[in-house]
């Protein structure tokens, strides 16, 4: 669907400027579908926290990075790499201070006490960048080790068809995990949507939404425990 988009925006571009094109093209689209993404909730953050990885430095980096993620609502762009020149102060309190790559937006997020715990084994600095393949791999690794492995159902279209597997969660962790996992663990605690999208960046809420990773059954726990139905 992304592609066919871009495509259109190139045909429409090309028409503008005179040129003769197919109409049919303008007029056809790729339907979206859902990925299979998931997040990790607060619990598994703190295992990931708290897992000793001193004996594999390159892995426990990876982690670190991976956990700033977590804390700020990030894209990978934007918390792998992080520097002290970065960290401001405002009326006491410490802030990043990023300039979001993608959409040059300007969001600061809070140091939190797990965050300062985590530079405190870089010499007060945040962790250093890293190959994202690299990150990628590494947590899943860690995933495995602290046995994140429930099965999760996948589902995808190919040629029409629609495929369904079931795979260990720690399978599908990647980068983005962590900004999926921030936005949805937020949205749990309360926070406001809008408060959430301060931080994350988000410009609409229907694109934020695509983030909140909460379905069926824990979704309808989530929405009963707000209050809403008289069950006591």
């Amino acid at each position: 669907s992304k592609h066919f988009k871009n495509l259109k925006m190139f045909v429409i571009e090309a028409q503008s400027q005179g040129l003769i094109i197919n109409p049919q093209l303008k007029l056809f689209s790729v339907k979206t579908e859902e990925t299979s993404a998931i997040y990790l909730n607060d619990e598994e953050i703190k295992k990931f926290h708290e897992i000793d990885l001193s004996k594999s430095k390159y892995i426990e980096l990876s982690r670190d990075i991976f956990l700033m993620g977590c804390y700020t609502g990030q894209r990978i762009s934007d918390y792998n790499g992080l520097s002290i020149d970065d960290v401001v102060e405002i009326e006491g309190v410490k802030y990043f201070k990023i300039i979001q790559n993608k959409t040059k937006q300007v969001v600061y997020c809070p140091l939190t006490v797990e965050m300062k715990e985590i530079m405190s084994r870089y010499g007060d600095c945040p962790p250093p960048s890293q190959n994202e393949c690299t990150i990628n791999a590494n947590i899943k690794i860690i995933g495995k080790l602290l046995e994140i492995d429930q099965r999760t159902k996948c589902q995808i279209t190919r040629a029409g068809k629609r495929e369904v597997s079931y795979v260990p969660k720690y399978k599908l962790i990647h980068s983005h995990t962590a900004r999926r996992s921030f936005c949805t663990n937020k949205y749990k605690q309360g926070m406001r949507i809008t408060d959430i999208m301060h931080f994350s960046g988000h410009k609409t809420e229907r694109e934020f939404q695509k983030y909140i990773r909460i379905q069926g059954e824990e979704r309808t726990n989530y929405i009963v425990g707000q209050g809403y139905f008289n069950i006591k």
